[in-house]
Parts: C-alpha cells; structure tokens; sequence
C-alpha cells in the first residue's frame, strides 16, 4: 500500500529512520550510565524509596520517548521549564540532572528524525533564520573576548548561557512553523507566569517568607525606601528585579490573550493569569518593573484603540492595585526623581548615599569608564567584576565602591555591561538581534492582519511588546537569564515567518500541526 507519512516513523521513512532511532537510544543510554556512575545523591533515593521513583524513573523515559516522536509537544514543555526555571530549581533544590538539557537533546533529536526519516518530497528544509547572523556573531564576540579577559572562566560561563539560548532558537524557530504552534507556545508562557504569580500571591497572603514552595517561593529581606526593609518576592530566581523582568515581559501576552480569544474559558484563564502576574510584580518592589508595566500599558492601549468604556475600568482596576499593593511600595516609586540632576546639599548627599540609586550610578559610571578604555572588544564577557575596584576609585561618586568588598559587582544596565564586556563589536551585534528581533515581531503582526488574521496580529504584537518589555527593563539590569530574552527573540523571528507564509497563501507545515 502506497502511505506517505512524515513522523520519525512513517511507512516511508527509508533507511535513516532505524539507524537514527537507535542512535538516539544510545545517547539516552550513554547519557543514564554517565549519571550512574557518578553516583548522584538522588539516584540513590532509589534505594529508600524504591517503587515510586521506579515509575517516576519510567515516567520520564516515556515522556523523552514521546517528545522525540513530537518534538512540537516537547517545545510547550521547554517552553515552560524554561520560564519557571523549573530545571534550575530541580538541580538547586533536588540534586537532579539539568531537565532543560535533556528536554532541549529530546526536541531537536525529535526535530533531525523527522527532517531525515521524511520522505524527500515532502522533507521540510531546516529553517536558517537572518536573526542567526547577529546571534552568531553576538557569541563568536564573546568567545574571541575571552582570549584578553582577565578570568577566562567567567567568559566560558558567559558563553556557555549564550550558547544555550542559541540552541534554543534553532529549536524554536525550525518547530514553530504554523499559527497554532505559535499560539500555543504563547499560553504555555501565560500558563507559567499564571502558575509562578499564584505562588508568590500565596507566599505573600500567608506570610510563609521562611518556605520556599519547592523553590520556586525564593525571598530577598532588603532596603525598600529609607531604613525599612521588607521581603521581596524572587520567585524561581535569584533576585526580585529579575523575577520582575520576567514577569513584565508575560504582561503583553496575558492581556492580549484575554482581549483575542474568543472562547469565554480562555479569557477566563487568561484574566486569572493577568491579575497573578500583575500581583506578583507588585511584590517584587521593582522600580524597572514598574516603568516597564506601565510603558508596555501604554503601547498596548494605543495598539489596541481603547475607548473610553475601557479606560475608567483600567483606570480603576490602577488604582486598586496601587491600594492593595505593599504599603511602601508607592515610596520606593518615589525615589525614583533622585535619577534626575538636582542641586544637592550635604544632608541630600548622604541620603543619597545610602540608596540603590547611587549604587547603581556608581556600577554604571564604571561600566562607562572600562567602555571607554576599551572601546573594541571591552575587557572580556563576564569580566566586569574583575575590573570593577580599579575603575570605581576614578568614578567619583559619592557612595563607598568598598561597601560589601569581595562581592561581585555588576553594572544593573544590559546595554552598559555589554559595552563594557564586548566593546564595539558586541554592542552591535547585540543590538541587530534585538532591533531585528523586535522588527521581526512588528512586520509579523503587520502581515497578518493584512492577510486578515487579526488574532494573529494581536498575537504578534504581544511578544513585541514583551520584548519591549524585557528591553525596557534591561535599562536597569545587567544580562543574567539572559535565555529569557532569546526565546523572546525566537518567538519573534518564527512569528515574522509563519506571517509571511500566510501572507503567500503557502502552508507553513503538514497539516498534522494543525490540530488543536
């Protein structure tokens, strides 16, 4: 019988697909047997509890087994551990092999089976994106840097994350190839924050600051105006102002979902991850965050047309969250005037002094600094710290550069760390990615509402405004969880490609990624 399939195993996957299926069992196999013989701390949970780790051990075999036969249902799930920083915590919290590294293997061996098992009529190219050229050569910056950084680790470790969300684009860019995908990628992230929001809504309404959720309930006690010093929700991650970062970039795409889906279920869920994430912003105390939050309001309100009907209602729900919201956070806001030039007299100084904010001109004023001396490949990526001390004591700023000594400084600007880190040459690279990657994201929304797909373009225009978001934000942090941001980025150059392929009429991929 004459069958023409396209999965690793179709009727007429020809001679690659055995050889490749077994292939991949063996890494799988290789891979289990390097874990044994280490002898990690959890494997040996085995010997205590015994069956339920059996099956759990069985579970995750088959679910790799089942992401290689569908590599699309196996990117939601690296889509979602990846912005819960699910595989950090299980490493952090539970000794656990890195669960992104093995999702991440599983997708793209997934990916080469059905690219070589198909038939060669209907073998889909493998997709080369034009943002692979900034993003390459954005790595290949950071690795020749390494070669004059004085801590070489440093930049390996650098590279290493870089290269990570490079693969993560290959990945992403080559499987979200219809409408469908797109969108379901886009929930998996809403689902997430909705999922991390209500976490830390819970820790915060319960006053568990002293419980973690299983590492994903993280708390920083800091300054947040003054002498007061209160939690600040973390999350998942290290610091509340990336946990904010993160956050703010899923505003955009949890809003749009509630204005563009048209079952009433959808935009209930939608609407519920909306208010978690809002909620948990609120609980971080960032300032970034909040500036952010408001620019990407702002864009989506005149994306969006909104009438009046709509504006008192948002108005009011504004106002209610600023009511409900953490009693100093309204002061930690306010500090935010001392970014501007004033006339201070020595009283102000040494308030001044004793702030972030100061702190923070001070980091930046030396990223400026080793920038400057440094103009073509800067001092190494990663190397910022090492070189800190020795460009602080010729800032001149008024805040100690001694305070908290042996720490590791960073600059808290992604575009000065950049700069300082990879000079010239990184800087641009960089900012092609992300300037293509947000062009990207505009002509997709662009081209499909002009195919007459307004759900779509609604759906482009979110992660536009999520990086917007990111990008915004990023004024006032340095490139930690930098893959964040390059999955953004992959979003953008598969949405811009799945626009244009609707604009020509052309199907973007088989019809067997169609379904719902």
């Amino acid at each position: 019988m004459h069958t023409t399939g396209v999965g690793p195993f179709a009727p007429r996957a020809g001679r690659w697909a055995l050889p490749l299926a077994g292939a991949s069992a063996a890494v799988l196999a290789a891979c289990a047997g390097y874990y044994v013989a280490r002898g990690p701390s959890w494997l040996g949970a085995l010997d205590s509890a015994g069956t339920p780790h059996l099956f759990a051990l069985a579970a995750g075999l088959a679910c790799l087994l089942f992401i290689i036969r569908r590599p699309e249902a196996g990117l939601l799930l690296l889509a979602a551990v990846l912005y819960t920083n699910l595989s950090e915590v299980a490493v952090r919290n539970y000794g656990v092999p890195s669960l992104l590294q093995m999702l991440a293997a599983a997708v793209a061996a997934g990916l080469a089976l059905r690219h070589l098992s198909s038939p060669e009529p209907a073998r889909a190219p493998i997709v080369a994106d034009p943002l692979l050229v900034p993003l390459v050569a954005y790595v290949a910056v950071i690795f020749i840097s390494s070669l004059v950084a004085r801590d070489a680790a440093l930049s390996d470790q650098r590279l290493a994350e870089n290269l990570k969300g490079l693969f993560v684009f290959i990945l992403v860019t080559n499987l979200v190839t219809t409408r469908a995908t797109l969108r379901r990628v886009v929930w998996a992230l809403v689902i997430s924050g909705g999922f991390l929001g209500a976490v830390s809504l819970l820790q915060a309404l319960t006053g568990a600051y002293g419980h973690e959720f299983g590492g994903f309930g993280r708390v920083k006690l800091a300054q947040i105006v003054g002498g007061v010093r209160e939690p600040r929700i973390a999350g998942p991650l290290s610091d509340p102002n990336f946990y904010a970062q993160i956050l703010v970039a899923l505003v955009p795409l949890a809003l749009y979902r509630v204005w563009g889906e048209r079952a009433k279920g959808l935009r209930l869920a939608a609407l519920l991850s909306l208010a978690s994430v809002a909620g948990a912003l609120l609980l971080t105390y960032s300032r970034g965050g909040a500036l952010a939050a408001g620019l990407v309001l702002l864009l989506a309100a005149l994306d969006l047309k909104v009438g009046l009907r709509y504006v008192l209602p948002g108005a009011a729900l504004a106002v209610l969250l600023l009511m409900t919201a953490p009693g100093q956070f309204g002061g930690r806001l306010e500090t935010l005037e001392r970014l501007l030039p004033e006339e201070e007299d020595e009283a102000a100084v040494t308030v001044h002094a004793e702030s972030s904010i100061e702190q923070r001109k001070l980091l930046m004023q030396s990223a400026w600094k080793m920038f400057g001396e440094h103009p073509w490949l800067g001092v190494g990526a990663g190397n910022y710290s090492e070189h800190f001390d020795e460009y602080a004591a010729h800032v001149g700023s008024v805040t100690p550069s001694y305070e908290n000594f042996a720490e590791r400084r960073y600059p808290h600007n992604l575009y000065l760390e950049t700069a300082a880190e990879t000079g010239l040459a990184g800087l641009f690279a960089f900012a092609l990615a992300a300037v293509g990657a947000l062009a990207s994201a505009l002509l997709a929304a662009r081209g499909f509402r002009r195919a007459g797909d307004a759900r779509s373009g609604a759906l482009a225009m979110s992660l536009a405004l999520a990086l917007v978001a990111y990008l915004a934000s990023s004024l006032f942090l340095h490139g930690h969880y930098i893959h964040y941001l390059w999955l953004l980025v992959a979003l953008a150059a598969a949405a811009r490609r799945v626009a244009r392929d609707a604009s020509e009429g052309a199907p973007a991929s088989p019809p067997r990624a169609e379904h719902s």
